[in-house]
């Protein structure tokens, strides 16, 4: 039988949408949603933080600066900006004062519900955006996450080509402008529907950086989607390549090249996050986790997992629960 048959006859493997396994072990919460109105001159400074931020620009312009020194990206209506490795920077509406209008003091993480966000600043608003924070869990990113560009930016026009994003924005601001019951947690869910489709746009840019791009490769996509269906299996190159169609070594340098890694390295850090995942959400014993994610000794896997992680499993599972 084909190695491409026996993927298809898998049926972990079949299941296994490897972006939506992404996102499942990374365990995205909302913690505020909302809108922004502020007439100029205005200038918004943000404290560092490492949430992700879900911009949707309303009205007028918005100049982020996303680093000292950096040019600014400029948003108009309908722009979609996504920050996947938190923020730092300002924002200001193209006169970049030097004096701060606001600080955004960022709320508290363990809120079981996103907490409303809005802000009127002036009588006649120039600029208008919808904004949403993130936090993510603290399982390893890996090189997929890793890859993603600190500034995701889709023009309004750009929306044009994706036309479910389009009605998803479209969808944000109106209900920013008139918002009904349950309006934070909708839309929290919207930007989380938001994000799904924005990296499905990065699956698709096979000219960008190792990593998502590596979801659409022909030749390498199925040896991830093995090692997110079972993480456990005793995996080889040898076995990666054979699932590919490739030779050992012609599978090495390609995987290296699309997702920015050897298939040892990201095995093991995919390990990690699955682990720190069931650590986190269940009850389950150490050593069953260990067996889980491919360790037969459970000494080897704490010592693997307080590398990566910086705790041990039970440290993280009780810092967790």
């Amino acid at each position: 039988m084909p190695p491409q048959q026996e993927i298809l006859d898998d049926p972990a493997a079949a299941e296994v949408d490897v972006l939506a396994s992404l996102l499942e072990v990374h365990r995205l919460t909302t913690v505020v949603a909302g809108r922004v109105d502020l007439a100029p001159p205005w200038r918004v400074d943000c404290e560092p933080t490492s949430l992700l931020v879900v911009l949707v620009q309303v009205t007028g312009e918005s100049h982020l600066v996303p680093a000292p020194d950096a040019e600014p990206i400029v948003t108009r209506p309908g722009d979609v900006v996504i920050r996947p490795h938190g923020a730092r920077g300002h924002m200001h509406d193209g006169s970049d004062p030097s004096n701060t209008t606001w600080t955004f003091t960022l709320p508290p993480t363990d809120t079981a519900t996103p907490q409303p966000l809005r802000l009127t600043h002036g009588d006649d608003p120039g600029s208008s955006f919808v904004c949403c924070l993130m936090q993510m869990g603290d399982a390893p990113r890996g090189p997929l996450w890793d890859s993603l560009p600190s500034v995701i930016h889709v023009s309004g026009q750009g929306l044009a080509g994706s036309e479910p994003l389009r009605h998803v924005a479209d969808t944000m601001i109106e209900e920013s402008a008139a918002p009904g019951p349950a309006s934070t947690r909708l839309m929290s869910r919207l930007a989380e529907i938001l994000l799904i489709l924005a990296l499905r746009l990065q699956t698709r840019n096979i000219t960008g950086p190792p990593g998502f791009r590596a979801l659409a490769d022909p030749l390498i996509a199925p040896a991830i989607t093995l090692i997110h269906a079972d993480p456990g299996h005793s995996w080889s190159v040898a076995s990666l390549a054979s699932a590919c169609g490739l030779s050992r070594s012609a599978f090495a340098a390609r995987f290296a090249e699309v997702v920015g890694e050897t298939p040892h390295s990201y095995l093991i850090r995919w390990r990690m996050a699955t682990a720190a995942k069931l650590l986190a959400t269940t009850d389950m014993a150490v050593a069953r986790v260990a067996a889980t994610v491919g360790y037969i000794s459970e000494a080897a896997f704490r010592r693997a997992f307080a590398d990566h992680l910086g705790s041990t499993p039970r440290e993280y599972h009780k810092r967790h629960r």
